[in-house]
């Protein structure tokens, strides 16, 4: 296993904190809205609180992408390709999207984890 393969998960997991703490704490607002709204139906259009589900959502998926590409580094010692392929679809599509945001951190993921892949293909 090589150095690259060991952390690219724990950077995984690491954009869904930044992820989920940013929609706690950048957007309180929009949970207090959801909650006052009764929390069924809570978004009602409301762009504020719409950007603060979908950070958390975003964060939750990175968080699962994160946590078993460790299981399966942890047991094969190998990081699965369609991790580099998750990050890369995603990260892609939001810069084409949203070229000034975050997307750009997880388009580099991607190609880190191909290199990952790429490294671990040559040694053996």
């Amino acid at each position: 296993m090589n150095g690259l393969t060991r952390w690219l998960p724990w950077g995984i997991i690491a954009i869904s904190i930044v992820h989920t703490l940013y929609a706690f704490t950048m957007m309180p607002g929009a949970w207090g809205g959801i909650a006052r709204a009764g929390v069924l139906n809570g978004i009602e259009g409301d762009a504020d609180r719409e950007a603060a589900l979908w950070f958390f959502y975003a964060g939750m998926g990175f968080l699962a992408i994160g946590t078993l590409a460790l299981k399966h580094v942890r047991a094969t010692g190998g990081l699965p390709r369609q991790v580099a392929f998750y990050l890369l679809g995603i990260g892609g599509s939001m810069v084409v999207i949203e070229p000034a945001s975050g997307g750009w951190a997880v388009v580099v993921l991607g190609l880190l984890a191909l290199e990952a892949r790429r490294r671990e293909t040559a040694t053996g």
